[in-house]
């Protein structure tokens, strides 16, 4: 039925939990910076953080209903605020420093590994399309062995816009030349994948796994829904 299986990543394929507004994170990441003669205080660069991706949202709206920022960039000014210079590998390796500071766990869910494979061996295309910044992502697809199972990733950092726009989604549509009838996206969020999916035209397989909130509603109703959440429920439903 389906040719071309698309995924969401954080919540659907990664069970992950983040600490980005703890304190110790920030001192952290304070700690690191001042190695490079970037000084901040802990609230000081909190607020600067913030407010340098706000700036960067309110940039990109202009183009883009659901605009995303690129979190190397925020990182670059942090330096220039501080009359700093990072070159863009710098930049890069401490955004990848704070994700590290402010990851409690990151697994890939029960179950996955041996769905991805049974779709591969049936002849399927297996894609990304995410909102998430290629700087994280793409190193915990890797370390987590996640990666080596797909024929292309599209992170919403790269293109400054963000699932629901369909935008998005048309970078993957059209680099890979699918046919939208053939395609079906798996996610387990109601207003970026199901309604994502919907504002693409293609297909949505609703999986509702530990990150949706229980009491979420989607907007337009997809063609599948799983309330498991148990990704190898899926094989006896889309390969037919």
């Amino acid at each position: 039925m389906y040719k071309n299986f698309i995924f969401d990543v954080y919540g659907t394929l990664v069970d992950i939990h983040t600490n980005e507004y703890e304190s110790n994170t920030w001192q952290k990441l304070a700690d690191t910076l001042d190695f490079y003669g970037v000084n901040y205080t802990v609230d000081e660069l909190r607020d600067t953080y913030f407010s340098s991706c706000e700036l960067q949202m309110i940039a990109r709206k202009a183009k883009f209903k659901y605009p995303e920022i690129d979190v190397v960039e925020v990182f670059t000014h942090l330096f220039d605020n501080k009359n700093q210079k990072a070159t863009k590998s710098l930049a890069t390796h401490l955004a990848q420093e704070f994700r590290a500071f402010s990851t409690d766990y990151i697994n890939v869910f029960d179950g996955v590994e041996s769905t991805l494979a049974a779709l591969k061996k049936a002849g399927k295309k297996l894609y990304i399309v995410s909102n998430a910044q290629r700087c994280f992502t793409q190193p915990e697809l890797t370390r987590l062995g996640l990666i080596r199972y797909f024929d292309g990733i599209i992170y919403s950092s790269d293109w400054q816009c963000a699932k629901p726009d369909a935008a998005l989604f048309n970078v993957l549509i059209n680099r890979y030349k699918l046919d939208r009838k053939q395609c079906i996206y798996i996610g387990n969020d109601a207003f970026c994948d199901v309604e994502g999916a919907r504002n693409a035209k293609i297909d949505c397989l609703w999986l509702k796994t530990s990150h949706t909130p229980r009491d979420s509603v989607a907007k337009f109703a997809p063609k599948y829904i799983l309330h498991n959440g148990y990704m190898p429920d899926i094989l006896p439903l889309l390969l037919k």
